[in-house]
């Protein structure tokens, strides 16, 4: 029985292939399943980037800016922090996309980033710590 399964699922893998579908990509729904992580989890993974980073609205920076309000915003953008040239350069914002790249690994995301955090591999966490993110301040998206 369980030799029949795999070939049911090769064989529906290879209509897929051969009628040209493709599987939504974890970018398509990114958001959803932001939502639907643990933000308390990720508070508590977050715990050891706080020793670099505040979250409070105003907060000092550290030895990375703070983070309160960051999806939405501008990169590089936070008053008085000094970023890297890489960051400092860049001409985008703060998305669930990019953030999760920069969290996962921040120097292959961002080449040249003075970041010394090498990253958080486990997706779990790091959807959990990106839902955290998502409930500091309000996002600064601009409607179209």
């Amino acid at each position: 029985m369980k030799f029949g399964g795999i070939m049911r699922s090769a064989t529906l893998a290879l209509v897929i292939l051969f009628l040209g579908f493709s599987a939504p990509s974890f970018a398509d729904d990114l958001e959803e399943v932001v939502a639907a992580a643990d933000a308390t989890a990720g508070a508590q993974q977050f715990r050891q980037c706080s020793a670099c980073h505040t979250v409070d609205e105003g907060g000092a920076n550290r030895v990375g800016p703070n983070l309160w309000g960051i999806l939405g915003r501008d990169v590089g953008a936070v008053e008085g922090f000094r970023y890297s040239r890489t960051l400092s350069g860049a001409e985008d914002s703060w998305s669930l996309e990019t953030l999760n790249a920069f969290i996962e690994n921040p120097r292959a995301a961002r080449p040249g980033t003075t970041m010394s955090f090498p990253g958080v591999r486990n997706e779990t966490r790091r959807l959990d710590v990106l839902a955290y993110l998502a409930t500091l301040g309000t996002p600064q998206v601009e409607s179209e």
